[in-house]
């Protein structure tokens, strides 16, 4: 006789099929060559040799684990190098939450069914920030997915024992050694799901059984993580002094995080802030309804095991939230909201658990679900609609960068616009004000700075004035209002500028002008052949 699918399991499939739709469209938008400052050091570590890699992600402030990943893929899909390159990175940020997918299809479904398999999958995607990583040729996506599989993985250790407990305990070990290679703070989220699975083999009462495995596992993973820890944080501290960027966090800073998590796209601002304070209260029902249940009926039994995981799932998030803020205010700043996202993949997990147990009670389910699919929607529309207007103005950028020749001098008075057009120009290129940062000069050698000794108006424009009498002229690449004032003083000196093109790379707006030393005739600036 034929099984009958039920009405949630039709439902779970449905949201599964589209959050699979999703990240297919996010594979088309993989196929473009903007990016920003930190995918510059991305793409300039993975196309560094192996060895000379680890040596500078040493010195860097992120483990090196993902730029190896970045590198694999340009090695077998970024031949043809330029924009083919980019689009091989940013596929490779789609691919840990197709693995996530995978996940939720098995062990998701396997633990608790296809509804919550099926939320899970689309929300993935469609909650706020999300699906913006999913393109972004940054580690943030792998670090998500290492953290869920070993949390998930962990779940089926708690569950009890079965010959497959050997294979749950070493995918443990292997994905959370995985997180801590790429990111520190996934690192803290794993470290976070091994104290989920202490507290669950405490309540289950098998903590004396398994505790030499428990122990054997995490010390597997602590040994493979000390030999770095132990060296490139030592090297890295006194290289992030050199341009250290984190700002100061307070208490208000709690209010960006949950502004982070919950505030969806709409175009309108009150709209949102509505949206994101009526998200976080649904949130906060669901959990504290479900916590109330629970400690009614009791800890024992699948229901017990299931809550335990939940906040399991939320205590990586607070963990890492926890860590951030206790090291910020006692050491110095290190936390920025994206730091969450290695833990977010489990706090919507147990979000998609909460919503489906509401099942039962269509009167509830169906308007949440209703809800989650306008603001689920919406956020990956207007992601899709950026990430193509991206791609027209990348397009236009392309055009109005050809105007310069390969031998040409270029000028910028912002490190991350000059460090960005060392990936699409190979001219030299001089930063008025400051040095370029020195990693970044590691990997592209045109990065220089204007004055290499401090740095002084005077001295800034004596240094082009030597540029102009070596080249005849430069290109002067002016962001923000204080090109305005830069070229007023250049203005003063003799130096005349035309302005070319306004041009938008990724994030970043600015002129393009045509610089050389005043003639006494002239009306405009032509440009020699």
């Amino acid at each position: 006789m034929e099984r009958k699918w039920k009405w949630d399991e039709i439902t779970g499939v449905f949201l599964f099929a589209l959050g699979a739709g999703m990240l297919l469209v996010s594979v088309f938008l993989s196929f473009s060559s903007d990016i920003w400052y930190d995918e510059l050091y991305t793409m300039g570590l993975a196309c560094q040799p192996l060895g000379r890699l680890v040596s500078i992600t040493a010195r860097d402030v992120h483990p090196p684990l993902y730029y190896i990943i970045v590198k694999i893929f340009l090695q077998f899909f970024g031949l043809a190098g330029g924009e083919g390159q980019t689009a091989a990175a940013k596929i490779a940020s789609v691919v840990p939450f197709f693995l996530c997918l995978f996940y939720s299809g098995w062990k998701v479904r396997k633990y608790f069914g296809w509804l919550p398999a099926g939320l899970f999958a689309f929300l993935l995607p469609a909650m706020p920030k999300l699906a913006d990583y999913t393109v972004e040729v940054r580690m943030y996506g792998y670090a998500l997915f290492f953290v869920t599989a070993a949390m998930l993985h962990a779940y089926g250790l708690a569950r009890g024992s079965g010959r497959g407990q050997w294979g749950n305990w070493a995918a443990l070990a292997l994905y959370a050694l995985g997180a801590c290679y790429t990111h520190y703070f996934a690192c803290v989220a794993a470290c976070m799901v091994y104290l989920y699975l202490l507290v669950a083999l405490l309540a289950e009462g098998r903590l004396k059984e398994k505790a030499g495995r428990f122990l054997g596992s995490g010390f597997c993973c602590a040994l493979g993580f000390m030999p770095w820890l132990f060296s490139a944080v030592r090297a890295q501290v006194g290289q992030v002094k050199e341009s250290y960027w984190i700002q100061p966090l307070s208490w208000r800073s709690l209010g960006g995080c949950a502004k982070f998590i919950f505030q969806p796209s709409f175009s309108n601002g009150k709209v949102n802030a509505f949206l994101a304070l009526a998200f976080f209260l649904v949130w906060g029902a669901l959990l504290a309804g479900a916590l109330a249940r629970q400690k009614k009926a009791g800890w024992e039994g699948e229901k017990g095991r299931k809550m335990i995981f939940i906040l399991g799932c939320v205590g990586a998030l607070a963990g890492v939230v926890g860590f951030g803020f206790l090291a910020s205010f006692l050491i110095r700043p290190v936390f920025v909201y994206r730091y969450m996202i290695p833990a977010l993949g489990l706090f919507w997990l147990a979000f998609a658990i909460l919503a489906a147990g509401l099942k039962a009670k269509k009167g509830f389910f169906l308007p949440l679900l209703g809800l989650l699919l306008v603001i689920g929607l919406r956020n990956f529309r207007a992601f899709y609609g950026e990430e193509m207007w991206k791609r027209v103005q990348m397009a236009s950028a392309r055009e109005a960068l050809s105007q310069i020749g390969e031998e040409e001098a270029v000028v910028c008075n912002f490190n991350q616009v000059q460090g960005v057009l060392a990936y699409y120009l190979e001219n030299e290129s001089y930063l008025w004000y400051g040095k370029p940062e020195s990693l970044a000069r590691e990997m592209y050698p045109a990065l220089h700075p204007l004055v290499e000794g401090e740095f002084t108006d005077g001295a800034g424009i004596a240094a082009l004035l030597g540029l102009l009498e070596e080249k005849g002229h430069f290109w002067f690449l002016g962001s923000g209002n204080a090109r305005d004032e830069i070229m007023e003083k250049w203005e003063m000196a003799g130096i005349e500028s035309e302005e070319k093109a306004t041009i938008m790379i990724e994030r970043y707006w600015f002129n393009i002008y045509y610089c050389r030393l005043k003639t006494e005739n002239s009306n405009s600036i032509k440009i020699s052949e």
